[in-house]
């Protein structure tokens, strides 16, 4: 039973590792973590699309009775998921905020003088490496609305959430 939509939610789960994965690098293409963000979004949305038509007459019977119980948390996730997918597909691409973040991260440091040095007999040889931390800048992305804004992973986990449990819920009610 809905085994495509299934495949759906995996692949949204997929992209979502990814956008998690570019959200991460402080180097690296610049435009990875906005593609990520537009093949997460078109997937995530398609799942209960893909739901309807893979089982049209459960979907049609059961559908109404899950949008009445939406609370209002979910209702309006569900709707701004759908703006993003729209801006996405049809208008150019969601507006996202972007800011830089100052991050730590760890480098290991060969501190060997230069290998001429030994040659020459200036210094003797010393493998030594050292841990460094330093810091560097990498964007973070958010979504702004008149409520605030959120991070865009934060976002995409709170969508991912709420998609498994309206297929949890689905197979649960309609065996």
């Amino acid at each position: 039973m809905i085994e495509r939509t299934n495949r759906r939610l995996r692949q949204a789960r997929f992209f979502y590792q990814h956008l998690l994965d570019a959200r991460h690098q402080t180097k690296g293409d610049p435009d990875a973590f906005r593609f990520y963000f537009s093949a997460f979004i078109q997937t995530a949305r398609s799942v209960t699309w893909t739901l309807g038509k893979e089982e049209p007459d459960k979907w049609k019977a059961w559908e109404p009775k899950w949008n009445a119980n939406l609370s209002e948390e979910e209702r309006k996730l569900n709707n701004l998921t759908n703006e993003l997918r729209i801006d996405e597909v049809h208008r150019g691409g969601a507006d996202l905020t972007e800011e830089l973040e100052e991050v730590a991260v760890q480098a290991a440091i060969d501190t060997r003088p230069p290998t001429h040095w030994e040659r020459d007999g200036l210094v003797s040889g010393s493998a030594s490496m050292r841990i460094v931390t330093r810091k560097e800048l990498r964007p973070t992305y958010y979504f702004e609305d008149k409520e605030g804004k959120e991070e865009i992973t934060a976002f995409c986990e709170r969508y991912l959430k709420f998609l498994w449990k309206t297929i949890t819920d689905f197979i649960r009610e309609n065996g």
